[in-house]
């Protein structure tokens, strides 16, 4: 525990540095209070000086509250550049106040007595608290029996009014102590706490920072962060902080905790905004028992080649606080000694896709130039076309597989169809693919025909595009495949407010569609019953990155997670109808308008966390 920088009795730093920057302090203080009781005198005495007029009061008084009203409104203005003597002005002021009040108790004026001491006493105590400390204790102990003097108050009739007088003085004198006490309690934590900060920054080698939630906004709010963090992260603000937490994903340390995220099915990294915004609500059960416990996050520190461990601690300073601590450690066995070839290697990978993926873009376009004869021909080159968007897609999936930590920091792209056109335009590719696997295939849509989205079109096609490519793996099986598009719910008003963005008084007059939930559902029947480990990987939580079905259910999960309150694809398996086929279906739910929700908080709100 710190002592306290000033002597508890004496009431003066040890350091004469601290007292002087102790004196700086309480001046900006003064000064606040001085323009505002010469503001009020001011004022009350313009108003006493225009009565004495009208009562033709003795030119004496009359005198005296012009001087006082002139004097007031001088200091009031040329209070700022008295700022360095305030405690001797203050000193004075009480005795000038002292001496005005006595003057105006002589002078024969009918004042209310009890009023008047009121006023008195509330002006005395105003100058008093502000008053040279020495010259404090001389005010307190002598003012009250010169007065009780000057009023010839010692008279034995009168005595008890004398020991009244005394127990004043004893409670006024606790209440002086008290408030200089308070005043030098509050500027020494102060200067310790800034002190401690320093200490952090130099030797703290651990990036440090603190968050609260507004309750306003339901947003993390940056509180502090010392040099390391700011290095490291390169974060100063809020908004910064805010991206850090969304682009960031824990793994719960604990083997129990772990083995609850598998039995239920959890497919997927929990964003640390979202464990944090549960952890940090203290009308709700913790999320874990023990709150010290430690929170491993999987982040990439580009510049060294990094993955970050965190530690939580809630701590409550008038509010809640998390508290976080982010140790830097390499993981040698994650890469190795030839990371940076590993590195080189996958980027060499990815551009070379790219490449490729270029290149069948160029055939994609050469084929829509390809004059159409017969309509065998027209069929044979849609077949070409919608086999080579196969491949495409096929080929993006590893791409995106390689580049799915960015998937959700990525600015999304937005993009406003109506979803008859959209399904008019993709409805060719599934036909395609589906006589090629010697199956049937239809749509059926049963949201209104002039119902629209918003939503990065790319993401959505590439998740269709997989979950179909899927299916057809098992076609010998299959008999018909169907795409339904069914709408959920509609959301009231009210709600609909609280989801959209603050928006700017530039796009304040976009069009806004209304916020749906809209259901994409693939109905599959076949003579027997399909085999769904493709679609169960994280459900048995095996990483099998050479299974392409892996990658691909890696990137649709990814991409979900951008789209969809439910980053998984929802099984009904194994429905055995009256003729004795099988019926599977495969759905997943997207949100009408992306760009009326924030990224992640509102998922927090639309689905529990599971452990």
């Amino acid at each position: 525990m710190i002592n306290l920088p000033f002597h508890k009795w004496k009431l003066n730093f040890y350091d004469p540095d601290f007292e002087a920057e102790f004196e700086a302090h309480q001046n900006r203080i003064r000064l606040i209070s001085f323009q505002m009781i010469n503001l009020l005198v001011s004022v009350a005495a313009l108003i006493c000086l225009i009565t004495f007029v009208i009562q033709q009061q003795p030119i004496q008084l009359i005198i005296v509250m012009i001087v006082v009203v002139g004097g007031c409104f001088f200091m009031l203005i040329v209070g700022k550049k008295l700022e360095p003597y305030l405690r001797q002005i203050f000193s004075f002021y009480f005795v000038w106040s002292q001496s005005t009040n006595v003057l105006i108790a002589f002078s024969g004026l009918n004042i209310p007595t009890f009023v008047f001491g009121f006023n008195t006493c509330c002006f005395a105590v105003g100058t008093l608290q502000y008053s040279d400390n020495r010259l404090k204790l001389v005010y307190t102990i002598l003012t009250p029996f010169i007065l009780l003097l000057v009023f010839d108050v010692y008279k034995a009739d009168q005595i008890q009014y004398v020991f009244q007088t005394i127990a004043c003085v004893v409670c006024i004198g606790i209440w002086t102590y008290m408030q200089e006490y308070t005043a030098r309690l509050a500027f020494s934590l102060n200067l310790i706490a800034n002190k401690q900060k320093e200490l952090i920054n130099e030797f703290v080698s651990d990036a440090m920072f603190a968050i609260s939630l507004d309750s306003r906004t339901r947003q993390f709010i940056l509180e502090f962060q010392n040099k390391k963090f700011e290095e490291s992260m390169n974060i100063k603000e809020t908004e910064q902080m805010k991206n850090f937490l969304r682009q960031s994903y824990l793994i719960i340390k604990s083997q129990e905790s772990q083995k609850r995220l598998t039995d239920k099915g959890f497919q997927r990294g929990l964003k640390l905004e979202e464990f944090l915004f549960k952890k940090i609500k203290p009308e709700q059960e913790s999320i874990f028992k023990d709150t010290d416990n430690e929170v491993e996050i999987m982040y990439h520190n580009q510049k060294t080649d990094q993955i970050m461990k965190i530690q939580i601690k809630q701590m409550n300073f008038g509010k809640p606080i998390l508290i976080g601590i982010i140790k830097s450690e390499q993981v040698s066995n994650l890469i190795g000694e030839h990371q940076k070839q590993i590195k080189e290697h996958q980027n060499l990978m990815i551009n070379f896709s790219i490449q490729i993926v270029s290149q069948q873009e160029n055939l994609y376009k050469q084929i829509n130039k390809t004059q159409f004869g017969s309509l065998n021909e027209q069929e044979q080159i849609m077949s070409l076309k919608c086999l080579n968007l196969s491949i495409i897609n096929y080929i993006r999936n590893y791409i995106l597989y390689f580049q799915k930590n960015k998937i959700s920091t990525q600015l999304q792209v937005y993009k406003k169809v109506m979803i008859y056109d959209y399904l008019k335009s993709i409805q060719q590719y599934f036909h395609a693919i589906s006589q090629y696997h010697d199956m049937k295939f239809n749509i059926f849509n049963h949201v209104g025909k002039n119902c629209q989205i918003n939503v990065n079109i790319k993401y959505l096609t590439q998740i269709l595009f997989n979950i179909f490519e899927q299916i057809a793996k098992q076609s010998c099986y299959i008999n018909n495949v169907s795409l339904k598009i069914i709408e959920e719910y509609c959301q009231n008003n009210q709600v609909l407010e609280t989801r959209r963005k603050v928006e700017d008084s530039q796009s304040a007059s976009k069009q806004i569609i209304d916020l749906k939930l809209i259901r994409f559902q693939f109905d599959v029947e076949s003579s027997q019953s399909l085999d769904l480990s493709c679609f169960n990987h994280f459900g048995q939580n095996q990483r099998i990155e050479q299974d392409e079905s892996y990658i691909i259910q890696e990137v649709t999960t990814s991409l979900l997670d951008c789209l969809s309150p439910i980053n998984r694809i929802q099984i009904d398996q194994n429905l055995k109808l009256e003729d004795g086929s099988f019926s599977h279906k495969f759905s997943f739910k997207i949100y009408s308008d992306q760009s009326q929700l924030e990224p992640s908080y509102f998922k927090t709100i639309d689905k529990p966390l599971i452990y």
